[in-house]
């Protein structure tokens, strides 16, 4: 692949050296680094995250191997030419239509084991790639849409699924965050509930106070059922990411709402709005949802304002009569699921299609 800087045209490949270190640290191989600056950057890459780690790698090899077929190393290069070349790199990715997240994590490999450069204009051609094809956000939906799938969930006897959303929702967790979670992370208080969160987005030990009734009644009522006392190192949830997308994209079409591209983070997104229209202050969102900065939150909450309302727009008076059925079973949702086991009998509910769902539906909204 050529790249130019300037009026010249070369071509060069990833330091063969840089590629070896960030190997052997990912791949937790016990041979030394080197003497001198491979050293330094070994050290340097230690500071990462494993899951981090990982992307570098990845992003890595991508770099490695489109510069792969040149005969000039980066390294020995100005710094200036190796930022102008970096730039033509990422620009011919834009230009062909390649996925922006993995030039970003190149750029930040390359800035992690040389803090010194900076690569300015590498940076500014990235940034405006991101302006000019801005990423896909999760949208919020309406919280009765929400409350609906967590309750049907729940008596589909999917209770892992349905407490992951609530947590979602309700505590404003990230789906990984939630997953993460153990036994011994949940403090149970007096009418509330702490989560303890050890993998956070900023990779910070933080804690989230569940104080609403419903929620806490809906933790204990999980608890209670699958207690965890034999080991408290346990995880509380052993689904994985991939089940939990799949059902929220599942649920979202069983209750006829395709046209709300709901995601995992939508029930973040979800809980942040809702608690703004209940009147919660936004320093208080700010920090219940572990947010740093004050603007992105902001945007971030009128941006979620903006998708309920769009999706309430779209939403049939049948399909508001039924979501306003479901949120009235919230409260008593764990009480039905021993009386539903009979009921749901006949109804083959391990294997969820649209047919299922309207008979599983009928049944449970005319109990």
């Amino acid at each position: 692949m050529a790249l130019r800087s300037g009026a010249s045209t070369c071509r060069l490949r990833c330091l063969p050296l840089l590629w070896e270190i960030l190997f052997l640290v990912i791949l937790g191989a016990t041979r030394q680094a080197g003497a001198g600056r491979s050293r330094i950057e070994d050290f340097l890459l230690t500071s990462l995250q494993p899951s981090t780690q990982l992307r570098y790698q990845e992003a890595l090899q991508t770099l490695n191997n489109d510069l792969d077929a040149t005969g000039t190393v980066l390294a020995d290069l100005p710094e200036e030419e190796q930022d102008w070349l970096l730039a033509e790199w990422i620009l011919e990715g834009y230009e062909n239509s390649k996925s922006r997240g993995g030039y970003g994590l190149a750029l930040s490999a390359l800035s992690k084991i040389n803090p010194r450069v900076r690569y300015k204009v590498a940076w500014k051609v990235f940034d405006v790639w991101g302006k000019k094809a801005p990423p896909a956000q999760a949208p919020a939906a309406p919280p009765e849409l929400i409350t609906a799938m967590i309750v049907a969930a729940l008596l589909l006897r999917r209770p892992e699924l349905s407490l992951v959303m609530m947590l979602c929702f309700a505590g404003l967790l990230r789906v990984r965050e939630a997953l993460s979670l153990r036994y011994k992370d949940v403090v149970v208080g007096i009418n509330c509930v702490t989560l303890c969160l050890s993998a956070t987005e900023g990779g910070l030990e933080q804690k989230v106070v569940l104080t609403n009734t419903s929620t806490v009644n809906w933790v204990l009522s999980y608890l209670a059922k699958f207690p965890g006392k034999r080991n408290d190192e346990a995880r509380i949830f052993s689904i994985g990411y991939g089940s939990v997308l799949r059902w929220v994209k599942k649920l979202s079409q069983l209750f006829g709402v395709m046209d709300v591209p709901l995601s995992t983070h939508s029930f973040r997104r979800s809980g942040a709005s809702e608690l703004s229209r209940l009147g919660v202050p936004l320093a208080g969102i700010l920090a219940y949802g572990r947010w740093l900065s004050e603007r992105a939150a902001r945007e971030y909450i009128r941006k979620g304002d903006v998708a309920i309302i769009r999706a309430r727009l779209i939403f049939s008076p049948e399909l508001q009569v039924s979501l306003d059925k479901w949120c009235a079973l919230a409260s008593v949702a764990w009480q039905l699921v021993p009386s539903l086991k009979a009921a749901l009998a006949d109804v083959p509910i391990h294997r969820v299609t649209e047919q299922v769902f309207q008979q599983f539906q009928n049944l449970v909204l005319n109990l």
